[in-house]
């Protein structure tokens, strides 16, 4: 979660599928940096696009762009406060070391 744009991408999708064009102008980022950020919740198996191929290359702007069973059950999870401080005391933590 505490990589750039996570969270707004599980948001955004947690309404419906959107194009990564879409969710460039959603997150108001770059389409580079969101493609880092989609690349890292595919490989948790957090959402899947109409291609199915590698995540590794060039994301094109008009894949469509979804979440997995899993990725609905983690914007479940994200939706209920307790969880969303227990990640920020671990954060919290984590940064004392």
């Amino acid at each position: 979660m505490s990589h750039q744009y996570i969270v707004e991408i599980l948001d955004a999708l947690s309404n419906r599928p959107h194009t990564a064009a879409k969710l460039t102008a959603i997150t108001t980022g770059r389409h580079r940096a969101l493609a880092q950020a989609l690349r890292v919740v595919a490989s948790h198996g957090l959402v899947t696009n109409d291609c199915r191929g590698s995540w590794d290359g060039a994301i094109p702007a008009t894949d469509i762009i979804r979440l997995t069973d899993r990725g609905m059950r983690a914007v479940e999870l994200l939706s209920n406060l307790s969880v969303w401080t227990a990640l920020y005391e671990h954060t919290d933590h984590a940064h004392d070391r």
